[in-house]
């Protein structure tokens, strides 16, 4: 390369330094302003947490790169020198045309590539050094279950990054050595140089040490059950093995060592063969969890520690209290897949949850949703939930109304710039809740690493926010955690997002191993509140148990951004909803081979989701176990929250009070001449009939199943068609829960379609309810009632 072309490409490497460095220091600021424009708490909390995970990443880097840097050197000037040594006239040297340093470069390249992510592994140092305890032994090693959450994975982490670095070192050592000849087959034998021997001695024995670490952790992993269950005496045979391993992997560091003072070769390499084959041997040595699962001891033992793992408390304790009639539970008719198509007009619908509110003195079960149309503000849209329209369509309440309207109504105002799923990526406006613009650094930073060009000519005043989904922003705030879907909540005047924070981990020393968000988790605990102000963006954080370890020793770590349990708003403990996330993470502990309590209902391959409450506030969340021998749901999950805590109870259910699973009920009801009738008519109306997951309630009578049935149009419209229900061995099915249970009692049998009477006695009804309204003079009823007329008598909206 010419002097020139060199000059270039050392400007366009340096060139490309400062962009990188550059973008990555805006957004390192950025990310900064934007923590303080959250809170105090969430600023203070991130910058520490950003520059323990940046001063974390730099080290791990540095170490890596001096690593391959150190390395590289020496096996260059040994194996390739610039100058051939005197006494070895013939031996290769560096060649002329690639400069030297261009190895350095390589070294570091490879180092940066292998270095990085030494930041992730902060939580886990961070957690270790706090020094946590749960206070209970692991049942196999006897060490407090808190090491499997702080210290293994951490030791994990740095073994597997130890194994790399020295494979790596060896390989690329190994390479160049062959490269100059220094390490070579002569006559039929491998002949290594004598300068080279040194080098290749240590590197062989720090892969050995790595190695021999990895096999000394095998105690840990067993103990933390990533092979498995097992009992006592399998685990110190295994244990015994891994020490032998280790051993053994101690033998070949040495043996490695002393090969560098002129030990035999064939020494070390036994040394090395006799390691591996001990390794391999403990891989293919078979193991007996059918043994352990079959234990009664083993049972016991695991569901003591399942019970730490996933909060499950006093799940097998006395059953709840006496619970209401069946007939009197409000039914859940919609699911979120449907209520989209339902209430689709030209607005963009989204974040659907679960709620409750006050009206005409009853709480009443809805779906809550934000809604935005061109040109207007967005709106939160409350639809009922147990109620349909006269043509089986959605109803929306408006804040302080008595009855629901079919018509498309907000339910309270937000404003452009609120806090809600879908809002957009980024906010630049006056009032939007963010970074304010105030000064060119400022302007500079935000527009160069949020790639917004509008931020450098906002007009003074303006603000640029980011992160507006609520649940990005809990994401975001306090990673550490797993956050529960967040749900809106209606505090009087004010809205807010809430979200429950789980922490997880997939070494806790528990038997039960239940799919989490594609991959394996041991431990699942309900540990903190995260809540969202919709007008402001601020976020608070809240321990939920004062007597939880883990969650006070997150917040001595994050301080001050944590709050206390006693500093949870009264409002907040009020009508809080059981989280489904924990529901179905519990219900698949108990799943597992130390429960025996049946198979968790499932949706296709799915675990299916959990009934909705029937209490208002949404304090209860309800999941069904079935065997599969006779097909009948023979044990009930209930997950209650008050303001007192949680408690979970198993309820086993007698033959009496049974009903039968999903499968069994679908294909009961799918004989109902006049379900065969509907659908058949439905698909000539060129819809097609989609069935919503089988729900089940506890009731005073037992268990009771239920599950509704949708028409949805080609552009996706649904309306509500039929309820089936099922009580003990009694059925029914109905075009509304009122006529599925007068079905159910037979006292009437149901009709496929409304005659031309019905509907006109449904209008007479109604004409009569708007005229009461009119000469009274209330004008809000009489609209609703005009409403209900037009959506009955009119054409169907196909939008």
């Amino acid at each position: 390369m010419t002097g020139r072309g060199r000059r270039i490409a050392v400007f366009l490497v340096v060139l490309a330094a400062v962009l990188s460095v550059g973008r990555w220091g805006s957004a390192f600021l950025a990310e900064r302003l934007w923590e303080a424009s959250v809170s105090e708490a969430v600023a203070v909390a991130g910058a520490r947490r950003a520059l323990l995970a940046l001063a974390l990443d730099l080290l791990v880097l540095l170490v890596s790169t001096g690593w391959f840097v150190a390395n590289f050197t020496i096996a260059a000037r040994v194996a390739l020198p610039g100058l051939a040594p005197p006494e070895q006239e013939d031996a290769r040297i560096w060649p002329a045309q690639i400069p030297r340093w261009s190895l350095t470069i390589l070294a570091v390249v490879v180092g940066a590539l292998l270095g990085t992510g030494g930041g992730g592994w902060l939580d886990h140092l961070l957690l270790t050094l706090d020094g946590v305890r749960l206070g209970l032994p692991d049942r196999l090693l006897g060490a407090d279950l808190a090491v499997f959450v702080r210290d293994f994975p951490l030791l994990l982490e740095l073994q597997s990054r130890v194994a790399l670095l020295a494979g790596a070192g060896l390989a690329g050592v190994v390479l160049l050595h062959l490269t100059g000849g220094t390490l070579r087959r002569v006559n039929q034998r491998l002949w290594v140089s004598p300068r080279a021997r040194g080098h290749l001695a240590l590197l062989l024995a720090v892969l050995a040490l790595a190695l021999g670490w990895g096999a000394a952790l095998e105690p840990l992993r067993l103990a933390a059950g990533l092979r498995g269950p097992l009992l006592p005496s399998e685990f110190l045979l295994r244990t015994l093995v891994a020490e032998v391993e280790a051993g053994l992997g101690a033998a070949a560091a040495v043996l490695s060592f002393l090969w560098w003072l002129k030990l035999r070769g064939i020494a070390a390499f036994g040394g090395w063969l006799l390691f591996l084959a001990a390794l391999l041997a403990g891989r293919l040595l078979p193991l007996h969890n059918e043994a352990a699962t079959a234990d009664p001891g083993w049972q016991a033992s695991a569901r003591g520690i399942d019970s730490v793992a996933f909060a499950l408390g006093a799940v097998e304790g006395p059953p709840p209290s006496i619970r209401p009639p069946a007939a009197s539970l409000p039914l859940s008719l919609w699911d979120e897949s449907v209520l989209q198509g339902a209430a689709a007009d030209s607005a963009a619908i989204s974040g659907f949850s679960r709620g409750w509110i006050r009206a005409g003195g009853l709480e009443r079960p809805v779906w809550f949703a934000v809604r935005e149309a061109r040109g207007q503000p967005p709106k939160i849209l409350a639809l009922s939930d147990d109620r349909v329209s006269s043509s089986g369509g959605p109803l929306y309440w408006t804040e302080g109304d008595s009855t629901p309207s079919p018509e498309v109504r907000g339910y309270r105002d937000l404003s452009p710039h609120s806090i809600r799923p879908g809002a957009r990526a980024i906010d630049l406006a006056p009032m939007a809740h963010g970074v304010a613009l105030d000064g060119w650094g400022k302007r500079l930073v935000v527009a160069w690493a949020m790639q917004v060009p509008g931020a450098l000519r906002a007009p003074a005043g303006t603000r640029i926010g980011w992160r507006l989904d609520p649940a990005v922003r809990l994401r975001t705030v306090a990673s550490f955690a797993r956050w529960s879907a967040p749900r809106l909540r209606l505090l009087g005047s004010r809205t807010v997002w809430q979200s429950d924070g789980l922490l997880t981990s997939p070494f806790f020393p528990a038997s039960a191993r239940v799919t989490w968000d594609g991959g394996e988790v041991s431990m699942v605990r309900p540990t903190f509140v995260g809540v969202v102000d919709v007008a402001t963006g601020g976020v608070r954080l809240f321990r939920r148990d004062p007597a939880d370890s883990l969650a006070a020793a997150w917040a001595r770590i994050t301080a001050p951004l944590i709050e206390a349990p006693a500093a949870i708003p009264a409002e907040l403990r009020l009508e809080d909803a059981y989280p489904e996330e924990l529901l179905l993470a519990q219900a698949s502990a108990l799943e597992g081979p130390a429960w025996r309590v049946g198979r968790l209902e499932r949706s296709g391959a799915a675990a299916a989701p959990s009934s909705p409450s029937t209490i208002p506030g949404g304090g209860e969340r309800l999941a069904a176990f079935t065997i599969d021998t006779n097909r009948i749901i023979r044990a009930l999950l209930l997950g209650r929250r008050t303001s007192g805590g949680d408690s979970l109870n198993l309820i086993k259910l007698d033959s009496a009070r049974a009903v039968g699973s999903g499968a069994l009920l679908e294909h009961h009801w799918g004989d109902f001449p006049f379900l065969v009738a509907l659908r058949d008519s439905i698909r000539a109306t060129g819809a097609s009939p989609e069935l919503g997951q089988v729900r089940f309630l506890l009731a005073q009578e037992g268990a009771m199943g239920y599950q509704p049935e949708w028409a949805v149009s080609p552009s996706g419209r649904a309306q509500l068609v039929s309820v089936s229900i099922a009580l003990g061995s009694k059925h029914g099915a109905g075009r509304t829960p009122a006529e599925a249970w007068m079905n159910l009692r037979g006292e009437t049998a149901p009709r496929a379609g409304g005659t031309a009477a019905e509907v006109l006695e449904k209008a007479r009804r109604w004409m009569q309810h708007a005229d009461s309204a009119l000469k009274r003079g209330d004008l809000e009823e009489l609209g609703k009632a005009l409403a209900n007329l037009r959506e009955l008598l009119g054409p169907p909206r196909d939008k």
